[in-house]
Formats: C-alpha cells, structure tokens, sequence
C-alpha cells in the first residue's frame, strides 16, 4: 500500500539530497531545479547551506526560470555539471517545453519524486531525459509502514525477459555506505546497446570511407570500423542509400543531404567522410576527429619543354653566365699576365686554348713553363672537370625523363593563373567559403569558381577530369578522394597535385543533437584511431582500391626525340672545333 506524501517522506528526500551535494557529489556543480510544491516539502536553502559547507556549487533555480531565462552553457549541460531536478507533480508538462532548449543536456541527470503515487514511468522515456548519459531517479516507496527510498536508472535499449524495453531498472534502496563515489552512484546506461538497429544514412561513393564492392555492397574504411564498434557495442546497423549525392548543408536555415536525414527523418549516425563545421557542431552531436583532410587541387601537367633545349637544361641560365664569364676572365687573364709578364707570343691562342678545355680539346701547354701559370691551370681543369661530370650527369638524368616548365603549386599562383577552380556540386561548403573569404585570394578562386550541376554517380569526375586534361581547369577535391582518384584513372603521370591545399580540418562521424551515447562511440574510434587500427584499415581499403595495376610505369627506354640534345651538342662540338682549328691555323 502507497500512501501520500508526508514529512517523513520530505525529510527523507532531504537526507539524501543533502548527504549527495556533500559527499559524493562534492565538488562538483549542481543545477538544483525544483517546482512549486517540492519547495514546500523540502528546506532548500538547508540543503545549499550544507553544499557550500563542503565547497559544492549549487545554481538554484525554478522550472518557470529554466525555461524563460537565458543561462550560460556551463549551467545546463556538460560533464562537470548534475541537474537535480525535485518535482512533486507530473513534470511532463515541464518536459515538452524544455525539449525546445537544445542546450539542455546535462551529462548528469537526478530525479527526485517526491510523490511514491505518482507513475514515473511513463516519463522516463521523454527524449528530454533520456538526452543525459547517467540518470537516476529517486522515489519514495512505503510498504508496511516502512518508507523507503528508491534508486532507479534507465535502461531503454535494453529488454528484459519478456522483451519489455527497460526503462526504468530497479538499482535497490538507497544507503549513502553504498554510493560513496560518483562512479558507483551513476552506472553506464549503454555498456551495450542491446541489439538495437541504428538507421545510417549512406553515400557509397567516398572512396576509400565507403564504396560499393564487386557485389554491389556497401563497404569501406569507415563502414569496417563501425562494424568492429558495433560487435562490441552490441548493436546493429542498416545502410539506408541516398537518393541523391548531396553530402549535407545548411542553406537558409534547413539542412539537406545526410544531415537533412540526421535532423529530420529519424536516422541515427553518419558515418561517411564529413568535415567538422560550425554549422554542423551547432545542430549535432559528432565523434572525437578520426582522420585530418583537406582539400587538394589536380592540375594537368605542363607540356615538356622542347626537346632540343635538353642541351641546355641541366644547368640553369645563371649557371650558363656564370660558367662562361668565368671562362672568359680565367683564359683571358692568363693570356694577359703571361704577355706582359714574360712576352709570350700569341696571347689570343692562349687564351682560345685555355677555354677550348672547357669544351674537351687538348691544350700545348710547352709556352706556359711559370710555376704560378701551372698552378693556374691546374685549379681551371679541376673546375673544368668538376663542370663536366656536373653537366655530364644531369644531361643524361634529361635525356631520361622530358624537361618540363615550372609548375603551380601555390594558391596564390593559381589565382593570378588562366586555370579556373572547378568542383562538383554535391553540397561542399568549399565554394561558398571561398566566395565569401576576406582573404582576395581565395575570394578570386570563389568568384572564378566552375561547379558541375550533374553527376554521373558511375563515373562523377568525368566531365571535369577532361576540362582538366584540356589545361583549362584546376579540380579541387577532398585530398584523399583525389589521390584515389589519380590512380583509379591512371593519370598520375598525366596530372599532379599542388602542395598547397585548402580548408585542411577533420572528419567525425555526426549523430542527432543530444544523444547520450554519443560519448560511447566516441570513445570506441578514438581507441582505434589511437592503436593505429583505422590507419592500418584505411590503408588496406586504399590499397585495394588502387591495385598494383593502375601503377603507371615508364618504358624506361629511350626515343630519337630524346636525343635530340646529344645530336645538337655533337654538331655544336664539331663546329666549335672547326672554328678553333681554322683560328689557330690564322693565327
């Protein structure tokens, strides 16, 4: 038999608030919400008085305060806050209107009945309550005479044995010898999940996060890792396909794509590869970062230089300069020294003799018998061989592999550049950032922005890989996809991608705003990002991917146009010779 409320039954409720606020949640900030008839049963301000006595912040409030009044976030919701919430009438009432708060979602959550009639069940499965991660109720029970006080939590994902959702699972009578710390007081709520079946909402063209397998499966780095979640979590996970290939956006203050799905039509988790934004972290739960990204810009490689200036490639045209007034003042400083010094005849032949060493020739060294003149020479025909294996050896690296033009590889270059930014329109937030950007760079690459309005989901870079191999277009993609996608096509030699990139952050996987057991998943893929399993599984999915047979390997032998420069030096080398022969017989 239950009876109504008594003093006995409020000061019984008083002991227990009041040894929680000074012992085991001490220390700790406590939102203390109460209505209008627990505030006649119970002495709060004694309740208080004992939690500053032992250094326990208490924000006291009203159901009417909590929800008309502005509070900071510290004050309704995190891990270092417990919300008490002391009601003597059905508080339903009160939860509909606080389920428009979103901020409302205390890590801790305590409720205290002061009514053992009044049916508590019926609430505890509100979304508003079931937002927190712990949860406990607190109800007096009189049976016999005898009152008691009881400690409940929730369970709903759980069954018992006839399959009845536990709601509200029977933790014993209170007795503070037995809750002496905050970890024994608030068990986990889901240590498992029960079995329960999360809706995800998919795009399966993320390659190398999710894709479709030979049989047309949805598979991937990411959709392996929820899996090894999921085992141990104990709960299930069905791909719900996208009709479309829009990622997810905010536009005029609704959201579209897999975060449309997410917010309005009762999907549970994303799991493909989405970026961390402020929209997004503002509208939903989302996971400890996995993986850092960015976006990375493909152009196409510059045409190779001529083949006939491979000649003069290896050294640059500084080196060119300074390789032949150096010729110039060490030969004919010599001539010069050894004319006036000793009155050696032909100074010119000299000279023509000592550069002519540059070009391989020998040189009649008999007019040159001075010390200092030996010593002269000796230090020029060590640079001179130094020059030659330099050349020599950079001349054949050319011959090899084609000379090309300098290559964009900074923002800045690509703006001031005739190549025009293009994307494919499923919902990045890339464009629009860029448009709207303070920085003049980047709003010159939003303004010059091309995006592709129609995807072909079987091959959806088709029309703006060809612009690109047309050298009219720069491709910005996510740097991951990118490199995928280089080798899928077979076009790593073709095209390359700039060092610099774009908007570099992190993915997470997204879940409904206050969802208590977002901090479980959390937990779980930090642990694997951590031990280096979803690096050595998205290495796995990327190596499948690519496959030893999109590698695009050279031939390695070489063409007649390659040679191009051997045979124009050689003719070179026989005319220099020719005019040095028919100098020295003038002379």
């Amino acid at each position: 038999m239950y009876r109504a409320s008594s003093s006995k039954d409020g000061f019984l409720v008083q002991d227990a608030l009041t040894t929680l606020v000074s012992g085991t949640l001490r220390g700790h900030t406590v939102l203390l919400v109460t209505d209008d008839h627990s505030q006649s049963l119970l002495n709060v301000g004694q309740v208080v008085s004992a939690a500053e006595t032992f250094h326990t912040p208490v924000i006291l409030a009203s159901q009417h305060s909590i929800l008309h009044t502005t509070h900071p976030a510290h004050h309704t919701q995190g891990s270092l806050l417990t919300a008490i919430l002391l009601f003597h009438q059905d508080p339903t009432a009160f939860l509909l209107l606080l389920a428009d708060n979103k901020h409302w979602n205390p890590s801790y959550l305590v409720l205290f009945c002061l009514d053992p009639h009044l049916s508590t069940t019926t609430f505890l499965s509100h979304p508003v309550i079931q937002r927190s991660r712990f949860f406990l109720l607190f109800q007096v029970a009189v049976h016999a005479s005898h009152t008691r006080l009881l400690i409940y939590t929730s369970r709903p994902v759980h069954r018992d044995k006839l399959g009845w959702s536990v709601t509200k699972t029977p933790m014993g009578v209170w007795s503070p010898d037995k809750f002496l710390s905050r970890l024994a007081l608030f068990p986990p709520r889901f240590y498992d999940f029960g079995g329960q079946v999360l809706k995800v909402p998919v795009l399966c063209y993320d390659e190398p996060f999710l894709y479709l397998d030979k049989k047309g499966s949805c598979t991937g780095a990411n959709s392996e890792v929820a899996h090894i979640i999921a085992k141990k979590l104990n709960f299930g996970m069905v791909y719900i396909e996208m009709e479309e290939v829009v990622w997810g956006a905010k536009k005029n203050g609704t959201w579209d794509g897999m975060f449309g799905e997410l917010m309005y039509k009762g999907k549970d988790l994303v799991i493909n590869a989405q970026d961390i934004s402020a929209d997004a972290i503002s509208d939903f739960d989302w996971t400890y970062p996995y993986w850092e990204t960015s976006f990375g810009i493909i152009l196409e490689v510059p045409q190779p230089l001529p083949q006939w200036r491979n000649i003069l490639y290896p050294f640059s045209p500084l080196t060119w300069g300074l390789v032949f007034v150096t010729t110039v003042v060490i030969s004919s400083a010599l001539a010069f020294l050894v004319h006036r010094l000793h009155h050696v005849s032909d100074p010119i032949g000299i000279a023509l003799q000592v550069a002519a060493v540059l070009l391989g020739q020998a040189m009649n060294d008999r007019k040159l018998r001075m010390w200092w003149a030996r010593v002269w020479l000796m230090s020029w025909w060590m640079v001179v061989e130094i020059l030659a294996v330099v050349y020599t050896g950079n001349l054949m690296a050319v011959l090899t592999i084609p000379a090309y033009p300098s290559r964009i590889q900074t923002v800045d270059e690509l703006a001031k550049s005739h190549y025009i930014p293009s994307m494919l329109d499923y919902g990045s937030f890339v464009p629009e950032a860029l448009k709207s950007s303070n920085n003049p760079i980047l709003s010159t690459l939003g303004k010059n922005m091309f995006l592709d309005l129609h995807m072909d989901v079987t091959d959806p870079y088709r029309l703006l890989l060809k612009k690109v191999h047309g050298g009219t277009h720069a491709l910005i993609v996510s740097y991951d996809y990118l490199i995928f996608t280089q080798h899928q096509k077979k076009i790593t030699r073709s095209t390359y991608i700039m060092d610099d990139q774009l908007y570099k952050g992190y993915l997470s996987w997204f879940i409904r705003r206050n969802t208590p057991y977002t901090t479980i998943l959390s937990d779980h893929l930090t642990r694997l990002v951590e031990t280096g399993i979803m690096a050595k599984i998205f290495d796995t999915h990327k190596g499948s991917l690519i496959g030893q047979e999109s590698q695009v390997h050279g031939n390695g032998v070489l063409n007649l146009g390659q040679l191009q420069g051997a045979f124009i030096m050689l003719v070179l080398g026989l005319v220099a010779a020719s005019v040095t022969l028919m100098l020295e017989r003038l002379v």
